[in-house]
């Protein structure tokens, strides 16, 4: 037993000996790869802050640009990424001027024709970030060529720089982001900025056929609060598909035209409850009180959201709507009815 316990004891100790240098080694790997990455992470934000020193004049041209063609790829990127990423679209540009002949940026061009898609999504979400001519020349072809995601991003880019050309041809060749859903393409027209509106006004007067891409002209045009478009989309509300009325309706309450009052109204009969729902509410933007008797109806009707959005809308029209809700509280035979004219007059009350 005892030399079985000695050999056991040689044993331990010569796998510990073994192990020792093992462990010491991957302390050492381990120490090495965290002092790279210090070292490029250090690299990265001297480089941004020397692009920053350019923006507000503390360095020339000439200098950043040197220190540009000397960084790797890596460092350039990751200023530009992680430390320069909330810059605005003017200094973009600028930077982009001065760095418009970087070699990084004509890597990345190249990228963009020819490499797998997710690695040309990243090229063009890069190149979109120091806009300059020969940027959106690629960004254009890619858009052009590809189909997708790829496709999708180029145009986003685009969009940022303020591309109207780029709008017009995703306006004839929707078929390059095909399967894009309403959101998507609202968000994409939206980027495009006030300047996008007119053209996007336009669109609906001359008529959508795809009611994803008809969605996101409708919610851009709301959003940008271009009034001129409410007649185009008090047409809309009587639009074959559903969630184009929906987003008609909507679009009506963000421009807040009493002129679509009318229409609106007419829209609280829709068959679809989504579509009363938003019409409703659209009514409380308005803020024509005449809307208050056919909101008050409303408060009875079968879909909780059409009811909620009543309430709400009604306690938005001053004397007349707070007093269709006392009358419906105090009157009413539909329990849920009183419930919600409750709740919409409390919340009055707690808000005032």
């Amino acid at each position: 037993m005892e030399s079985g316990g000695r050999v056991a004891l040689l044993t331990f100790f010569a796998v510990l000996a073994a192990l020792i240098p093992v462990a010491f080694g991957f302390l050492i790997a381990r120490f090495a790869a965290r002092r790279t990455r210090d070292d490029d992470r250090h690299r990265a934000r001297r480089l941004a802050a020397a692009m920053r020193a350019h923006l507000h004049g503390a360095l020339s041209a000439r200098a950043l640009r040197r220190l540009v063609k000397h960084a790797d790829e890596a460092t350039f990127w990751d200023a530009l990424e992680t430390h320069l990423v909330r810059l605005n679209a003017k200094s973009r540009r600028r930077l982009g001027a001065t760095l418009v002949r970087s070699h990084h940026l004509a890597a990345e061009r190249r990228v963009l024709l020819a490499d797998s898609p997710r690695r040309r999504e990243l090229a063009a979400r890069r190149l979109g970030m120091l806009p300059t001519s020969a940027s959106r020349r690629a960004l254009r072809g890619a858009m052009g060529a590809s189909r997708g995601i790829v496709a999708h991003t180029s145009a986003r880019m685009l969009a940022g720089m303020g591309d109207l050309t780029t709008l017009e041809w995703l306006l004839e060749n929707p078929g390059h982001l095909r399967g894009r859903t309403g959101r998507q393409w609202a968000d994409l027209f939206q980027a495009f900025g006030p300047r996008a509106l007119p053209r996007l006004h336009l669109a609906l007067e001359l008529g959508v056929p795809d009611p994803a891409i008809l969605r996101g002209v409708i919610e851009a045009v709301g959003h940008g609060g271009h009034t001129i478009s409410a007649p185009p989309l008090e047409r809309l509300l009587r639009h074959t598909e559903q969630n184009v009325r929906v987003a008609a309706a909507r679009a009506l309450g963000r421009l807040g035209e009493g002129s679509s009052a009318p229409a609106l109204l007419r829209a609280l009969d829709d068959e679809a409850w989504p579509v009363r729902a938003q019409a409703a509410w659209a009514l409380g933007r308005v803020g024509r009180d005449t809307a208050a008797d056919a909101l008050a109806n409303r408060l009875v009707d079968r879909a909780w959201w059409v009811r909620r959005h009543a309430a709400y809308a009604l306690s938005r029209l001053g004397e007349r709507g707070t007093q269709a809700l006392t009358t419906a509280i105090a009157s009413s035979d539909d329990r849920y009815a009183r419930e919600i004219a409750e709740e919409a007059l409390a919340s009055l009350r707690r808000s005032a």
